[in-house]
């Protein structure tokens, strides 16, 4: 086994993975590879787009990687998942993204569960 995803992940396509250690690429089944790179978000996405063809890129991390993508512009739809759970402290997604809204047209939807779900669409 390969990571906590078993031996075949259920993603199915290359993964790319922004980091500042890279190391060699992981083949698994099923189609997925995960590919360690420590470039720029633009040249990450670059080499996703690249590989994904007709389909969509999805860009996934936490609030660092998010808003280093945001803050370059690269970021057409954003979903936030808001859980009404309050965790204390730790690295804040809005930070330094001040009119962020203003390039977006923003929905919210409340689930029965609470959870809160904010869309930013461009």
């Amino acid at each position: 086994m390969e990571g906590w995803w078993g031996d075949e992940p259920p993603f199915r396509v290359p993964v790319f993975v922004l980091t500042h250690t890279p190391r060699p690429d992981i083949t698994m089944a099923g189609g997925t590879t995960f590919h360690f790179v420590s470039t720029s978000p633009e040249e990450v996405l670059e080499r996703a787009l690249s590989a994904a063809g007709e389909e969509d890129v999805r860009i996934g991390g936490g609030p660092t990687v998010v808003r280093d993508y945001l803050s370059a512009g690269l970021v057409d739809r954003l979903h936030v998942a808001i859980t009404p759970i309050l965790l204390g402290s730790g690295i804040r997604l809005w930070d330094d993204l001040r009119g962020l809204e203003s390039d977006y047209t923003v929905t919210s939807e409340t689930a029965e569960s609470g959870i809160i779900h904010v869309t930013f669409r461009r």
